[in-house]
């Protein structure tokens, strides 16, 4: 019978290492992501701004350019062009990105749904000063996290193993 609480034992305290250690990879996916969306904008004001080429054709350009998941934002942004008479590109933007919402975190969801208010407007300045804008914003919060990261993937590790620990000795 004791060599049944050993195992469950290991698993309860393996288990809960394991979502530690899943919470700080989320965290490592979530600044890859907005490093590709920066990049993805970057691209957009360059396609916009220097070749004014209609959205649909920048949002296709910039879908083969960048990896997954991006490009399938990208990409999805592109299929509601083409399926619209009238596209409206701040409509558009603002749906795919809620249509998204679970590939951004909450912030960067509300960062990115702000953008989409000046995306197609027939002032390529305005819109080209409000991706720099973003992608400032962008940058200045990868840094903040890129700070945060090891102290937060620490935690959650101390964290999730000692919460491992707690439950070991309470169903023992």
């Amino acid at each position: 019978m004791w060599w049944m609480k050993c195992i469950g034992s290991l698993l309860i305290f393996g288990g809960c290492g394991f979502l530690g250690w899943e919470k700080g990879l989320g965290l490592r996916r979530r600044i890859w992501l907005l490093r590709e969306m920066n990049q993805s904008l970057t691209v957009f004001k360059n396609l916009t701004g220097t070749y004014r080429l209609p959205l649909n054709m920048v949002f296709m350009r910039i879908s083969a350019q960048m990896e997954k998941p991006v490009s399938d934002f990208y990409r999805r942004l592109s299929e509601h062009f083409e399926q619209q008479e009238k596209p409206e590109g701040t409509l558009l933007w603002q749906q795919t990105v809620e249509e998204m919402g679970d590939l951004f975190d909450a912030e960067d969801r509300e960062l990115f749904l702000r953008l989409g208010h000046f995306i197609g407007i027939q002032d390529i300045q305005i819109q080209a000063s409000a991706v720099e804008a973003c992608r400032e914003e962008i940058r200045e919060r990868i840094s903040m996290l890129e700070a945060e990261r090891p102290g937060r993937e620490r935690l959650y590790r101390v964290l999730s193993l000692t919460i491992g620990g707690f439950l070991v000795i309470l169903f023992i």
